[in-house]
Parts: structure tokens; sequence; C-alpha cells
């Protein structure tokens, strides 16, 4: 037998432990391509959303690329520890440490070309869906089939390269340990889990400083969140296992001193494993709910804006230009509107750093009645009300929101405030705080801004009521709102690049659309990048009980000795493999929830715990699919060996 036969009949000996492996390398390769079969499509330039879409794509690759990495170095790492005793007999039998090094590259060198071809396989078999989803998220009318020849050169030489490194860095991890050592492997005793107090306190204190920190540095609030995170898994766990142990009448009931003595040890062996599933699942819990969270508040942004269409006005000369452009747009499709033409300025607030618009009344009730919104009584001079913002709840409140009096640092004005309401619609065309002051003290704020040289404070804009498209409810893919809002925004820009208009042109369905596609695109390449982190977490999981199983084996045979029923040793192994898979989950939703709550209003998102329960629910199926699996193989082995 030669020794790449020796190499492949190890590999062959060992496919149930390996097989979680090589079917993750095999899911990621899978992904890559697909992703790559995307960017290297010949028609997906054809759209601006297209290109968008493939420098997004672009990205994801990226991030499967450096976590394939990861994933890849550390299957290895364990894959070794595990099998000292075989290297100890190899040892034995007259192995160099050349010859073990060669044959640990061989065999991963196996896995990963077996890894690469069915990847590669699944997904071409599954291109032409993943064309037809893409194309419709993209919006294109479809993406054809094409032979793939620069996604398959990729994707072999990616990942060729990434085990051919891999594989020669570990060689570097087979240390020359005493036989002695090798051939007890696991077998050897384990030494009682020990916890710090004190490196708890200070895991404690990193969570905390993480919180603190999320509204001052995001990369700080991160850095201490994950560190405290590892310090929660290997010191705060097992101090709390030890804690429960001291509980001796909780403890001697029934069989709970077989999972709780068993977890200590298996949340301190498992720590590291933890520690990785908790920060995937809690970044990946993040990305979905936050997208999640987007895509209502546009939906929210949508319904609270009166104007289908708003000409914001910067350059006066160009304004009968943009008009006449909108003006067609719309009666070639017979449809009826109404303009108004408004006006406001903005100003920052004395001794703070919030701006705000201010409007005169008449133009405001002219403005309200239209849409629909509360009016404004009578006002004296330096009289103010305060309109908010229909969609303030996705918006970090400016610091002047509690004053009753304010001065305008631009004009110097001194404005008490009156009232304050919140219509459900966004009657100011640039959807800020607004002040309505009256229309004499309005004009003489207007005179002096005015005569400032080069003042851009003032702004002009004409809004478009259309009541045919104001019915409540956001619009659907093909409707005209949005076919003619997005092809007035594109007009608009060309206008501007070309240098006919300053003024912008915005519609209200073509933005709600571009938002909602965008981030569409977002939620389809980030559900293939947490399709991978899952099934890479579950496998680590896998893989670690499959090393801790002929341990496992002996203590419950042993056990059983003496009486432990089968229906006993299942709860007590069904509890801790519980445990190995629900903990991260628990711990990443209230990270994600922590995290975005204290964050959203700084993003412009609106309420996220509702977005986080949905993305939670998910993740759970998903787990507990993966649980029943492993847990049924697990615990159908234990029972083999109970007498």
């Amino acid at each position: 037998m030669s020794f790449p036969q020796f190499a492949f009949n190890n590999v062959k000996r060992n496919a149930r432990a390996y097989f979680a492996y090589y079917l993750s390398s095999s899911f990621m390769v899978m992904v890559f391509f697909t992703y790559a079969l995307f960017i290297f499509h010949p028609d997906i330039n054809k759209t601006e959303l297209g290109h968008t879409t493939m420098l997004v794509m672009l990205i994801m690759e990226y991030i499967i690329y450096i976590f394939s990495f990861l994933f890849v170095l550390y299957s290895i790492g364990a894959f070794l520890k595990a099998r000292n005793k075989e290297f100890g007999i190899l040892t034995i039998l007259g192995a160099e440490q050349g010859q073990i090094s060669r044959l640990v590259f061989i065999e991963n060198m196996i896995i990963g070309a077996s890894s690469i071809v069915t990847g590669i396989g699944s997904g071409l078999i599954l291109s032409k869906l993943f064309l037809l989803l893409s194309a419709k998220v993209v919006g294109m009318e479809k993406l054809g089939l094409y032979l793939p020849v620069k996604p398959v050169l990729l994707t072999v030489a990616a990942f060729a390269l990434l085990f051919i490194a891999i594989s020669a860095f570990t060689l570097i991890l087979i240390r020359r340990n005493h036989v002695l050592n090798l051939l007890q492997g696991s077998n050897r005793p384990k030494t009682e889990p020990k916890a710090s107090i004190l490196i708890s306190l200070f895991g404690i204190a990193l969570l905390a400083a993480g919180y603190m920190s999320l509204r001052v540095n995001l990369v700080l609030a991160a850095v201490t969140g994950i560190a405290g995170t590892y310090f929660f898994f290997t010191q705060i766990t097992v101090l709390v296992m030890r804690l429960l142990k001291r509980s001796r009448r909780w403890v001697w009931k029934g069989t709970n001193l077989i999972w709780i003595s068993e977890m200590a040890y298996k949340m301190k062996d498992n720590a590291r494993v933890l520690f990785m599933v908790t920060v995937v699942t809690a970044i990946s819990c993040m990305s979905v709910a936050f997208v999640m969270s987007i895509n209502e508040t546009n939906k929210d942004n949508y319904r609270a804006n009166p104007y289908a269409i708003r000409l914001s006005v910067y350059d006066d000369t160009s304004v009968k230009g943009d008009l006449a452009l909108i003006d067609q747009s719309l009666s070639r499709q017979g449809i009826t509107y109404q303009t108004i033409r408004t006006e406001q300025y903005f100003s920052v607030v004395e001794d703070r750093t919030s701006s705000v618009s201010v409007m005169p009344r008449s133009m405001y009730n002219q403005l309200a009645e239209a849409a629909g919104a509360p009016k404004v009584g009578k006002l004296d001079y330096h009289q103010a009300v305060h309109v908010i913002p229909a969609t303030e709840v996705s918006r970090k409140r400016p610091d002047w929101y509690d004053l009753r009096k304010i001065t305008l640092r631009d004009t110097k004005a001194e404005l008490d405030i009156t009232d304050t309401i919140k219509p459900d619609v966004n009657v100011s065309p640039t959807v800020s705080d607004m002040l309505v002051i009256s229309d004499d003290e309005y004009q003489v704020h207007k005179k002096l801004l005015s005569s400032e040289p080069k003042s851009n404070r003032i702004q002009g804009s004409v809004v478009y009521m259309i009541p045919e498209w104001s019915t409540g409810t956001v619009p659907a893919e093909g409707d005209p709102e949005i076919s003619i809002g997005m092809k007035l925004k594109q007009e608009g820009i060309d206008r501007e690049l070309s240098g006919q208009s300053e003024n912008i042109i915005s519609a209200r369905g073509g933005d709600y659309y571009s938002l909602r596609q965008s981030f569409a695109m977002m939620s389809f390449a980030g559900i293939f990048i947490t399709a991978v982190l899952s099934i890479s977490s579950a496998s680590f999981l896998y893989f670690k009980l499959h090393h801790e199983l002929t341990q496992d084996q002996r203590m419950y045979q042993s056990m059983s000795k003496i009486g432990l029923k089968i229906q006993e040793m299942s709860r007590a192994a069904t509890l801790q493999i519980a445990a190995l898979f629900f903990v991260p989950i628990v711990v990443s939703v209230i990270q994600t929830l922590v995290v975005l709550n204290a964050v959203r209003k700084d993003f412009g998102v609106g309420e996220v715990n509702s977005s986080v329960l949905l993305a939670s629910i998910a993740f759970v199926i998903v787990q507990m699919v993966y649980f029943l699996i492993v847990r049924s193989r697990y615990v159908h082995k234990l029972k083999r060996v109970m007498v």
C-alpha cells in the first residue's frame, strides 16, 4: 500500500468525524462559487442596481473567504488534537515526524479537493435557481446561464490556495510530544475546571464598558463586547456552574448532579467554540434584524410622506425646465396633480448643535390643508409652533427639544415655543423639525438672510400632490408611481450631471423602491452568508461532541452498572447538548437587543424588537433542526453502551 493510499484509507475510516467538516467546507465553496457566478455574469452591468449588487456580492466573497480560512484553520487544529493517540501509535511503529506531517498534509488536501469538487458541482446544479432569484432582486428580466469558466477557475484557485496554505501552516502544530502523552490522547484525566473571580469580574466590566461605549465609539464597543463575551464563556459560565453545585438540595435531586458536573467540563472545553458561535450568531442576527427594521422604517417613511414628487430648488434659472420635465411625465400618463410652491430657511439653535427649519404660517397651513394635517392658529411676533416630523421615532432627538424659548443663531431671533404638534404626515418638505412663525416675522428674517453674500440658508421647494397615488399603502413593483418616480430621479440626475440644472428631483415611489431593492439585495446576499455561518457553527459543535463521545460512553456505561436508567441518561445528555446549542443563541439575542436599541436612532431605524424577535425565531428553528439531528445520533450511540 502506497503512502497516498494509506492517507486515503485514513480519511475513509474516519468518515464520520470528517463528514461535518467536509460538508461545511463544500457548502462554503458552493456559496463562493454561486456569488462568483453572479459577479462574472456578462449581463450584470446593464442596470445601475446590478452594478451595486455586484459590488456587494464582491464584498460578500471576501467575507466568505476570510471566514473559510478561520473555519478550516480551527477545524484542522481540532482534528490534530483529537488524533494524538493515532500519532503516538505511528511513532511507536517507527514513523518519523516528516512522515506524519506528510500524512496530515495529504489527508487535508484529499478533503479539500473533495470539498471543491462537491461545492462547484452543487453550485452548477443550483446555478439556474440562484441566477433566477438574483435577477428578480436586481430588477432584471432574467440572467441566463453561461459557460462559467472564470467562476470555476477563481473558486478552484482560491480554495486550493486556502487548503494548501492552511495544510502547510498546520504542520507546525504537530509537535514532538512524549509517546505516552500521545497514546493517552483524550483519555488523559481532566483537571477540574477552575474560574478566577477577578477575571470573571473583569469580563463583566468589559461587557458593561461595551454597552456604555455604544453611543461613543462603535469600534471600542465591539472590541470590549467581544472580549467580554470570551471571558463569559471561559470564566463566568464555569463560575456559575460552581455556584450551582453549592446548592446541595438542588444538585442531588434527580440527574442534576450528572449534567451539572459534566456541563462545567463541557463549557470549559467548548468555550472557544461557543464564543465563536455566539459572535457569529450575534453578527448575523444583528444584520438580519437591522435589514428588517430598515425595510419597516422605509415603509413608514413612505406612508408619512404626503408629497409624491418634490423639486428642491437651488437654482431659479432652471426651475422652469425641471417643472416641464415633471409635468410632461405625469401628463403623458393622464395623471392629475396639484403643485404647491414652498419656502423655508434653516438655522442652528444658539448654544446648541442641532438645526431647525423655519416656515411662515400661511405657507405651512396651505401644506397642512393639502396633506390633511392640523393647522396653526394666529401667531404674534416672537412666537413659534414646533412641528415634529411623523417619522421622529426613528430619528435622534434634537438637543433643543425641551426648551420653551430658543434663539436662532443666524437671525438672532428669540422665539417662544407656544405649542408642539406632531402630525401623522411629514408636512415639512425636508422632513426636518420645523418652527412655524408669523408671516410678517418670516419676511423680516428672509430679508436679513438675503442680505448676506452667497447665502444658501433659504430653500424653496415645489411639491406635487397626486390623489390617486396617496392610498396609504406602499406601491407594488410595476405600479406607475414606482416606474415614473424611478425615471424622474434618473432624468433629474442626468440634468444635474450635464449642468442643465442644480435642482434635485425626488420621487416618493422611486426613493421607496430604490431603498427596498438595495436592502432586498443585501438580505439576499446575507441569507447565504448566514447559512454558511450557521452550518459551520453546527459542524463545530458536532465535531466536538463526536470527539467527546468515547469518554461519555465510558462514563454512562459505568453509571448504568450502578442503576442509571436510559431515560435518565437521555435527559442528562439532552440538557448538556441543548446548553451547547442554545446558550450562544440566548446570549447573541440579548446582545442584539442591547446593541440595536442603543444605536438605532443614530442610523435612522425605528422599532427593532419585533425584527430581532423574528430573526431570533428563525435562528432558533434552524438551530433546533441541527440540535435534534445531533441529539438523536448522540443519544443513540450512548444507549448502545448502557447495560
